[in-house]
This record gives structure tokens, C-alpha cells and sequence, in this order.
């Protein structure tokens, strides 16, 4: 459904900050970028969206497809028209409007009958949101917020939803929670590409996921098979070979393996 195909992206026609990425988003999948921060993770989405021209970035070699279009030098606008949807980092909600006039925002490209059909779909989903709908977004927790700005996209049907970092900052219960409503959306049909530093709760969700390294994608694979990767693991789960946690001094000072940096 979603294709990069060798993207690179340049802010400022000097700052080379995603170099020649090639990954593949499959229909009905979820798909999770991981890495540590500066990576490149959210330049990649806001690339697959267009949002990165904002910033005076742009995809300067290769091409984006979504869908069978290539949506390389789309307008956003467009790209949400056909179903690509961008949940950005720090739960951007509208702080002065109400819970039901911020996911009202989200459905605005439907029909009115549309629009609300899929209004009542939201609050059934997600009773706390329908419990808090005549709230101000502002007050909500951060939890309740993140709640709110995926379904905001939600309310829009989009066939794919990109999400930034969606456990930032949140409790662990609240993360159990807001994941629980990605499967619920994963299982409904939906196609999701997450980025996120937490990589136990990302791949437990994601069928397939990719690492990236300053720009790179270093190693891809089936979630399975990243979870037992010694590397993964190690760099971060923060498990040794044998299962165990490592602690903050044995973590602080390691050399990556020759092959992450090739």
C-alpha cells in the first residue's frame, strides 16, 4: 500500500537527514520505524506526507507511492484526500475546542451523514473520549489527548494511519490503553506505519518493523525475529543474550557491530 523507494530527504538544500531509504507498508499491516531520537523516524513520515516541505525539507532522490500513486510532491491536502492520514508527535489537539469539535475537524472532508456515522463509531470505540466529549481538549491528560488525536484521524476513514510516537510521555497503563485501541483499529482493517522508541510495545503490535540509524534503515525484519535479535535486544530492550536486564552501567558505554554501520 505505502512504498519508499530509495527517498532521501534535505532540509534547507543542506542538511541531508533521511539518505536512501527503501521500505515497504503492506495492506492491512502494521509496520513500526524504531531508533533513537535523531534517527530520521519523524522526517520519514512527515516526507510520506509532505508535511516536511513546512519545515523547508523535501524529497530530493527517489519517490513515495501510496496506493498506486506516486504522492512524492502531493500536496498534503490531497494526501489526505486519499486516506493517508499524519497523527504528528506531541498530540497536536485543538486546546481550545472541545472533544467533539476537534474530532468534528477531522471528519470535515466527509459528508455531513458521513461525518456523523462515523462520530458514533468513535464514541463507541472509545467510551472514555465519548464520556469527555463536551470537555476542553486542552484539560485532558496526555493519555486522553493521544486518544483524541487518533481519533480525530479515525473519524476521516483513512486507509492508512501514520502515528508518531504515540506512548510519549504517557504512564504504562495509558500506553496499554492507547495501544489497545491500535489493534482494535489494526484488526478492524486499517493499515498502520508507528513510529516509536518504546520497542517492546511497538513490536508486539507490528507485523514487520525497520531500524534506523542517523538516516539509515540498519536492519529490518519480522517483528519475531527483531524481538530475538541479539541487537535489538541489547541496544533496545536492554536485555542481555540470556533474557536478563542490563543495567544503565553495562548499557553506557557499547560498540555497535561493524554491519549496522556498513
Amino acid at each position: 500500500m505505502l512504498e519508499l523507494n530509495n527517498a532521501e530527504v534535505l532540509y534547507s538544500d543542506v542538511i541531508l537527514a533521511v539518505k536512501g531509504i527503501t521500505a515497504r507498508v503492506p495492506q492491512g499491516q502494521c509496520v513500526t520505524l524504531l531508533g533513537a531520537n535523531g534517527a530520521g523516524k519523524s522526517t520519514t513520515l512527515k516526507a510520506i506526507s509532505n508535511l516536511i516541505r513546512t519545515e523547508d525539507g523535501r524529497v530530493t532522490s527517489g519517490n513515495v507511492v501510496f496506493d498506486g500513486v506516486d504522492i512524492t510532491s502531493a500536496n498534503p491536502v490531497d494526501v489526505v484526500r486519499r486516506g493517508l492520514m499524519h497523527v504528528m508527535e506531541g498530540r497536536k489537539v485543538l486546546r481550545h475546542m472541545t472533544v467533539e469539535q476537534n474530532l468534528i475537524v477531522g471528519g470535515h472532508m466527509q459528508d455531513t451523514r458521513e461525518a456523523r456515522r462515523m462520530l458514533d463509531e468513535v464514541y463507541g470505540r472509545i467510551k472514555r473520549l465519548a464520556a469527555l466529549r463536551h470537555r476542553t481538549a486542552g484539560y485532558l491528560s496526555g493519555g486522553e489527548q493521544q486518544m483524541l488525536v487518533i481519533a480525530r484521524a479515525m473519524v476521516a476513514r483513512p486507509k492508512l494511519i501514520m502515528i508518531d510516537e504515540p506512548s510519549l510521555g504517557l504512564a504504562p497503563l495509558m500506553v496499554e490503553e492507547v495501544y489497545g485501541l491500535l489493534r482494535e483499529l489494526k484488526a478492524s482493517g486499517v493499515t498502520l506505519l508507528i513510529v516509536e522508541q518504546n520497542t517492546r510495545v511497538a513490536l508486539e503490535l507490528a507485523d514487520y518493523g525497520y531500524v534506523m540509524e542517523s538516516g539509515r534503515i540498519v536492519l529490518e525484519g519480522p517483528s519475531s525475529s527483531l524481538k530475538s535479535n541479539e541487537d535489538v535486544r541489547e541496544f533496545y530492550l536492554g536485555l542481555t543474550v540470556e533474557g536478563e536486564r542490563k543495567s544503565f552501567r553495562d548499557m553506557k558505554h557499547y560498540r555497535r557491530r561493524k554491519r549496522w554501520l556498513g
